[in-house]
């Protein structure tokens, strides 16, 4: 089983049925896969969903029924700070919820899917491009 945690950037593919969106399908449908959302990512896609005029209760029901959605918990605040200042050294484009995505992964001990270059080189992530 692989614990995954997809991210904005994943989720936005897959939703607009891209090549790269295909490879998340590939994902998401595999059984054995356990799929997390941070409440941050589907913060990004609300306003995502505003400014293309998507049906985001939609989108947002169709995530909760594949994946866990998993808010903001202590430890994730305790060691995100650390991280993104460690991170933002080596990355001055590294962002917070970035970070916030990163920690959340570490957390659960699962891996990132995305094509964010800003997790480029990061041991748990699974890059899409």
């Amino acid at each position: 089983m692989m614990r995954l945690v997809f991210d904005t950037y994943a989720w936005i593919e897959y939703l607009i049925g891209s090549p790269i969106g295909k490879r998340v399908e590939t994902y998401l449908e595999d059984k054995d896969n356990e799929i997390f959302t941070p409440s941050i990512v589907l913060l990004e896609l609300s306003c995502k969903a505003a400014k293309e005029k998507w049906d985001f209760k939609n989108i947002s029901d169709f995530i909760k029924m594949h994946s866990r959605a998993i808010g903001l918990g202590e430890e994730v605040i305790e060691k995100c700070g650390v991280l993104y200042t460690d991170l933002k050294k080596k990355n001055k484009r590294f962002g917070l919820v970035d970070a916030v995505i990163f920690t959340t992964s570490l957390r659960l001990d699962a891996k990132v899917l995305t094509g964010d270059e800003h997790f480029r080189g990061l041991k748990n992530a699974i890059m899409l491009k």
